[in-house]
């Protein structure tokens, strides 16, 4: 393979250089110039006859071409790359070996019971980590061996630590209800179903209901008495009106991924955080994945990624759309559920110093019945009571 390099040399005047050159039976390819000099790619073999030919010139080798510059980064380089294949080896080889098995648990006979099956298995410090069908097989075999001990069972992977959460089965015998309760709405609201699973509902559908008011009775009647009474359960669904206010800053800084990414060492002990390689970029997201603790030190694989921020600002439009999504993200903090928003309406909004107010009015689809104890003594009390109430409110 011709060994070719980049030179250069200085010179008033470039055509009797090049005529030289010729002459002397230099090949020379890609010829550039500027300022003063000439810039040629020659064979290696060719600088001998331009040090012995062109005594009056300075020729200087800028740089090896082809392969020979790739040598020759690698040699400049070599104790870094030889660091970093050792580090990606090190790391490859920790990060495939199980430090720990944690099982999770209060019962110290169930958890020594399944440290047993899972050293039979090959699950113990200091080992290699299986597949996921490895241990979902583990996991099938265990239960199996079990099924009079173990309910429930989960390997999971966290790292180099291995965590076994179970539940014990436990065989429970019937226990007679004691108490009784009703079903009572927490809210106001139009009822937009019922599912009663035990008692007999007081409400239906499109009847409107105040908080406090019985929705499901645990007093079973016939005929106007009461023949049991039970602990009433179900679930009562209503149309519920929120009025909402929240703000939204027009100004906002957006942070975009260039696509550029590398990986860091953290460590991590109680006197502070720190990375083995300074990083390159001025703004990144960090994401951090835990590996080992070792010696007191908490061992972190992080990913740098770079990121270009810009300062931006909403139209009214994107404001108004934004903010209302914050509205929907409040009403979901008291669900379990994303909220079933029936019908909603902006009723003010403005801009004050940049930022934009509004007030909505929000209607929601949400379960409204809470389980309510009472005594037969009470209810009593509570029914004289209501009686009493209505034939006022009738007079």
């Amino acid at each position: 393979m011709k060994h070719y390099v980049r030179g250069r040399i200085k010179t008033n005047s470039r055509t009797n250089l090049l005529l030289k050159l010729n002459r002397i039976n230099v090949d020379i390819r890609n010829i550039k110039y500027e300022k003063d000099y000439i810039y040629f790619d020659i064979l290696s073999s060719d600088i001998k006859k331009i040090k012995k030919y062109l005594i009056s010139y300075k020729f200087e080798v800028i740089d090896e071409l082809g392969i020979y510059k790739l040598k020759k980064e690698l040699r400049v380089n070599m104790l870094f790359i030889v660091s970093v294949v050792f580090a990606c080896v090190v790391f490859l080889i920790l990060s495939n070996i199980i430090v720990k098995v944690n099982i999770i648990h209060q019962n110290k006979d169930l958890r020594e019971l399944i440290n047993e099956d899972l050293k039979e298995y090959g699950v113990t410090p200091m080992s290699f980590k299986k597949s996921y069908d490895a241990y979902e097989e583990i996991i099938s075999k265990i239960k199996n061996k079990h099924k009079d001990r173990i309910e429930w069972l989960e390997i999971d992977v966290d790292g180099m630590v291995v965590n076994i959460r179970v539940e014990e089965r436990i065989l429970n015998e019937e226990k007679e209800e004691k108490g009784y309760c009703h079903v009572v709405a927490n809210t106001s609201g139009i009822i937009t179903h019922i599912l009663t699973a035990k008692g007999v509902a007081l409400v239906g559908v499109n009847d409107f209901v105040k908080k406090g008011d019985i929705l499901i009775s645990g007093e079973v009647k016939l005929n106007e008495e009461v023949k049991n009474d039970v602990c009433a359960s179900g679930r009562v669904y209503a149309e519920v009106w929120y009025n909402v206010k929240t703000s939204l800053p027009l100004n906002y800084t957006l942070k975009e991924k260039t696509g550029k990414m590398r990986y860091n060492i953290m460590v991590k002990n109680d006197m502070g955080e720190y990375v083995i390689l300074k990083s390159r970029v001025k703004d990144k997201e960090v994401k951090n994945k835990y590996l080992v603790k070792l010696f007191g030190y908490q061992v972190y694989l992080q990913k740098e990624y770079e990121v270009i921020q810009s300062n931006k600002r909403y139209t009214e439009e994107e404001a108004l759309n934004k903010a209302i999504s914050l509205v929907h993200e409040k009403l979901a903090v008291k669900e379990t559920q994303t909220p079933k928003i029936i019908k909603e309406k902006v009723l003010q909004k403005s801009v004050n110093n940049d930022t934009l107010d509004i007030e909505m009015f929000v209607a929601v689809e949400e379960q409204i019945g809470v389980v309510e104890p009472y005594t037969k003594e009470m209810d009593s009390d509570t029914s004289d009571r209501t009686d009493n109430d209505n034939n006022n409110s009738v007079s």
